[in-house]
């Protein structure tokens, strides 16, 4: 099996590198950006296989910069909402924006691999 590479969208230091850690644990390749606006200017150098957006950051929250992937840069990559928010409807905007899956934080390590390698067949 080839690398995958994965984008985690997270403004948070310390989400970066427990997610980062569980990732590059299972041999993934892993890109950061700390806002939408990085994720879409990384998007457009290189190519990854899966990204992991938190829903609300500075500069660009994770809705936006969704959008923005489908619409502008025509990405059909599979887009996974990482967020703190359970409300109800979160789920249903989330996919709304264009993402393809939701999962809530605090996440235990194992739910989030799990969820990334149904992605990444």
């Amino acid at each position: 099996m080839k690398c995958k590479n994965i984008l985690i969208v997270e403004d948070n230091p310390m989400n970066q590198f427990l997610v980062q850690t569980i990732f590059e644990n299972e041999g993934y390749s892993i890109g950061i950006a700390e806002n939408g606006l990085e994720a879409i200017d990384l998007l457009k150098k290189q190519t990854f296989d899966l990204i992991l957006m938190d829903l609300m950051m500075p500069i660009m929250n994770g809705y936006d910069a969704t959008k923005k992937i489908r619409e502008d840069l025509k990405l059909d990559i599979t887009i996974i909402a990482v967020t703190a928010d359970v409300t109800s409807n979160v789920k249903e905007k989330c996919l709304d924006a264009g993402m393809t899956d939701y999962i809530s934080k605090p996440y235990i390590g194992d739910e989030l691999i799990v969820l990334a390698k149904k992605y990444l067949k």
